[in-house]
């Protein structure tokens, strides 16, 4: 049922973009937007009408998501060994959140009108309430659920476009972040957080073709999370910490389960991780149907590394996915559907993406 209810809602923007509809058009100095999960939402206002420095644009953010997602708990610290039947370690979370912040210009990039390079402060609120009928989170802090208040500040660096009508991505987005979620900030309310992380993120586009029958660019992104504190809670082991330009959408990113394509989503966590993630991207704009819906081919290859718990990164074992996706790239989002091979197991698998995977 709550399956459904989150399915209707994404419909219901798909059709809403499909018609045609819009917000009443916003003044100038207030940006909005909206981004979809597979079970779930968000949405975002801005509003930079007041600079703090000439020259730069300041933009102060509040954005709310909620969503459901079905994860794993894989708590055998011997990663070689996956139960036989994974299902047995799932559990369901269903979530919300809300951020505020702001992020102020440090570098102007007149040729985009907007912010080259940015600092961002950002408070985030979470509420995960777990449906747990395995019992996975038995005797952990959070097996209850979890409400967390954090902090983030961030150093951002965006020249990244998309062209038209070819529909490839060119620049760099890199981004350096510190999270700080202490106990005293309210976290031992429902569960327990006393933690904080440093995040880094390097993402890039190239173009390599550009025809009205195909284009074709390469897709390149690392990431790097460390993981400090006594209460670190599976929401934080299971993710990476660098975030999108605003506070909207899949902030934080995930793990490797989930980072790697094809490995289930908190398998791998731990407090260290790296990971790499490469794709070929090839549009069709002569085939797009109704002006609306572009054919989309992905080929990839996922990588990285992660500590096992010990705070040291392993680099003993590198854990690999690949595969290619299909789909389209409609209403402003690609609805890809892969086909997955995970090296290390040989293991073959179905994952669903909205939205290109970085």
């Amino acid at each position: 049922m709550r399956k459904g209810c989150w399915l209707a809602i994404v419909l219901l923007l798909a059709l809403a973009g499909a018609a045609g509809w819009a917000l009443p058009e916003l003044p100038e100095d207030v940006l909005f937007r909206w981004d979809a999960r597979i079970w779930g939402g968000d949405v975002a206002f801005g509003w930079k009408g007041w600079d703090l420095f000439p020259g730069v644009d300041t933009v102060l953010w509040a954005s709310a998501g909620a969503g459901y997602q079905a994860s794993h708990y894989f708590s055998n610290k011997d990663d070689s060994i996956i139960p036989a039947d994974p299902d047995t370690r799932r559990y369901e979370n269903l979530n919300v959140d809300w951020r505020f912040g702001m992020a102020q210009g440090i570098v102007f990039n007149p040729a985009q009108d907007r912010n080259l390079v940015e600092f961002l402060l950002l408070y985030r609120g979470k509420y995960h309430d777990y449906i747990d009928k395995n019992n996975v989170l038995a005797l952990l802090p959070e097996q209850g659920g979890l409400l967390q208040h954090s902090l983030t500040a961030g150093l951002l660096f965006d020249n990244t476009s998309v062209d038209k009508p070819s529909l490839n991505s060119r620049g760099l987005y890199a981004e350096f972040s510190a999270e700080f979620a202490p106990e005293w900030l309210g976290n031992d309310a429902l569960g327990t957080s006393d933690f904080w992380r440093l995040s880094l993120g390097l993402t890039g586009y190239q173009p390599v073709l550009d025809t009205p029958a195909l284009s074709i660019y390469l897709a390149d992104r690392v990431m790097l999370d460390r993981l400090f504190g006594d209460q670190v809670p599976i929401s934080a082991l299971g993710t990476i910490g660098v975030l999108k330009k605003i506070p909207i959408g899949d902030n934080p990113r995930r793990a490797l389960g989930g980072t790697l394509r094809g490995i289930y989503t908190n398998r791998y966590d731990g407090l260290v991780k790296l990971t790499n993630n490469f794709d070929v991207r090839l549009h069709f704009p002569a085939l797009t149907l109704f002006r609306l819906a572009t054919p989309v081919v992905v080929a990839y290859f996922d990588a990285g590394f992660y500590d096992k718990m010990t705070g040291v990164l392993q680099l003993d074992q590198i854990y690999c996915t690949t595969g290619v996706g299909v789909g389209l790239l409609a209403l402003g989002f690609d609805f890809l559907l892969y086909g997955s091979y995970f090296l290390n197991e040989g293991r073959l698998g179905a994952v669903l993406g909205l939205g290109v995977h970085f």
